[in-house]
């Protein structure tokens, strides 16, 4: 913990010196950071009370009065009594202060472009994604619900997929079921195999993905006998409780109904409760357990089953 404090205020000195936020004046302007961004709130919100400013942007109520006075005698903003409320007042700019938004604008648009012509297009890429990810987590309203409306799905593959998936497996088994690195191998074969014969109109494969990365993943696969097995399904930490679970299931259940397979099954081990819990909410029975040494642990392989006739 002590190292994430550390690197947190090493990014806010960086962050405020780097742009500039020590400055009296900003962009050049006549006003400072904090001025200027109530100036941009305003023309955004207007008409805009200041006790609606106040909560917005969490700011003191006698320093925000402050500032709209200055505003006030700059000829930037002006107050009308509310129609619903005449103890209310609503702010909006002058000719004057929008012609001088505009201006700001112009002008850090002008900055930021400069700054990412600096940069190749994957580190643009990479910055922008990361300070997405900065502003949904500090969000003062944050839960990761926040999170998984940004969460984008897709099927197939696309080059590099199998191998970050292998990743995952690998890194969250060892964390959260002490599975040993043996495990990893073992999802190195399982999708070695499944590439050699990789059908994209025959073998299914939904993935879920946050800013271009992986967070979630589940494939159907034909078997003999119209069945189908479910197979790599998993949900990143972060993503979990939220529905990104719920949706690569029913998703993969409903390719299933729509080909007609009479049974799909799925093989896990007794650790996995959380998923076991969602596979028997889904319908899925066990039917078979059987004792292993494996992957560092005693533990109990067992087979799931969803027969779809019985559901009819």
């Amino acid at each position: 913990m002590k190292d994430y404090i550390e690197q947190i205020r090493s990014f806010n000195r960086f962050y405020t010196a780097h742009l500039g936020l020590l400055n009296e004046h900003i962009l050049e302007g006549p006003y400072s950071l904090a001025e200027a961004r109530i100036l941009y709130e305003i023309g955004l919100r207007q008409p805009v009370s200041a006790q609606e400013l106040s909560s917005v942007l969490t700011l003191d109520k006698g320093y925000l009065s402050k500032i709209l006075k200055l505003f006030i005698n700059d000829n930037v903003i002006t107050r009308q009594s509310s129609k619903e409320d005449s103890r209310v007042y609503k702010i909006t700019l002058t000719h004057s202060g929008s012609k001088l938004l505009k201006t700001l604008q112009r002008k850090s648009d002008q900055q930021i472009k400069a700054f990412l012509e600096k940069h190749s297009a994957d580190e643009v890429e990479m910055l922008v994604n990361s300070m997405r990810t900065v502003e949904n987590l500090l969000s003062a309203d944050y839960s990761n619900q926040i999170l998984s409306r940004q969460v984008i799905y897709r099927e197939g593959l696309k080059p590099g997929d199998v191998g970050y998936l292998i990743h995952l497996h690998g890194v969250l088994y060892a964390r959260e079921s002490g599975y040993s690195q043996e495990f990893e191998g073992y999802v190195v074969k399982t999708f070695y195999e499944f590439l050699e014969h990789y059908d994209i109109q025959r073998d299914k494969i939904w993935l879920a993905t946050y800013n271009d990365q992986i967070i979630g993943c589940i494939a159907i696969l034909p078997r003999p006998d119209s069945q189908a097995q479910l197979r790599w399904f998993l949900v990143h930490p972060v993503f979990r409780g939220i529905g990104v679970g719920k949706h690569l299931l029913d998703g993969a259940l409903g390719y299933c109904r729509s080909q007609n397979f009479r049974n799909v099954y799925l093989l896990t081990t007794d650790v996995q409760q959380k998923a076991i819990a969602m596979y028997e909410k889904a319908g899925f029975r066990p039917t078979e357990s059987i004792e292993m040494n494996q992957w560092g642990k005693t533990l109990h392989e067992e087979r799931y089953d969803l027969n779809f006739h019985s559901e009819t």
